[in-house]
């Protein structure tokens, strides 16, 4: 019975020295936590003393950056657009994309019209394709008046080889008053994919090749470049035509 009673006693005593060391090591933790906290404040004091003289401004760091994208457009001969030929032909707005001494390339904010890319499904280049010939005849006879086509240039047009499929060949140069965009030109003359769509929200014909060589190059409606392309012959309303063309600067508007 004694020999319960002190085990009882010696494990209540045990219980209570344990508690006290835990009570003592919780209480030595308190000013380590404040003296860490203490230096922490301090060397962030430091820093923020310095940052004026070491860290680069905000202006500094904005002027580095890349310029953001901001379209430029001009208005330059008339077309239908609106779906009315009651009311008129429509000003065209044009995108200039880069601009030289004494000319600028410009692209059709919009889609102008549909048309397909060949009138028959078979092999073909930009340079013998139906589209070529109605954007450089009835197109620029019916957007611009004589006046008007005296400032459009004549340009040679490098036609490159669709290298992602097989190299599909490009064709010859051309020689060209309006013409469509070549696959590397958007890629090279927008920023992004953003940038390179075109409203309304339609995909729209390239000069390029796509694959195989009854298809030509397009950008989708997202303004992602897909080289594979589509059929030439493909002719249905969600699709169109973006022209381009050299613009002299020395009588433009």
């Amino acid at each position: 019975m004694n020999s319960d009673f002190i085990s009882k006693q010696q494990v209540l005593a045990a219980l209570i020295a344990s508690t006290m060391m835990l009570t003592a090591c919780n209480a030595s933790v308190v000013p380590q936590e404040s003296s860490i906290s203490s230096a922490t404040t301090d060397a962030s004091v430091e820093v923020t003393e310095e940052t004026p003289s070491e860290a680069p401004s905000q202006t500094e760091a904005t002027s580095e950056a890349e310029p953001e994208w901001d379209p430029q457009y001009i208005t330059f001969g008339h077309y239908e657009q609106d779906g009315d030929d009651s009311n008129g032909l429509e000003p065209i707005e044009w995108l200039i994309l880069t601009e030289e001494d004494d000319r600028m390339l410009i692209v059709s904010r919009n889609i102008l019209d549909y048309q397909p890319y060949n009138d028959e499904l078979t092999e073909i280049t930009w340079e013998n394709c139906t589209l070529r010939a109605w954007l450089n005849d009835e197109f620029i006879n019916a957007a611009f008046d004589a006046s008007e086509q005296e400032q459009i240039l004549t340009v040679t047009n490098i036609n490159p080889d669709n290298e992602l499929f097989y190299g599909m060949e490009g064709g010859n140069d051309t020689e060209d008053r309006v013409f469509l965009l070549s696959s590397q030109e958007v890629r090279d003359l927008f920023p992004d994919d953003e940038a390179r769509a075109c409203e309304p929200c339609d995909w729209y014909w390239l000069r390029s090749p796509g694959y195989p060589t009854d298809h030509a190059s397009i950008v989708l409606d997202d303004g992602e470049i897909f080289t594979k392309g589509h059929l030439v012959t493909f002719n249905y309303f969600d699709h169109g035509v973006r022209p381009a063309l050299w613009l002299s600067k020395d009588t433009g508007s």
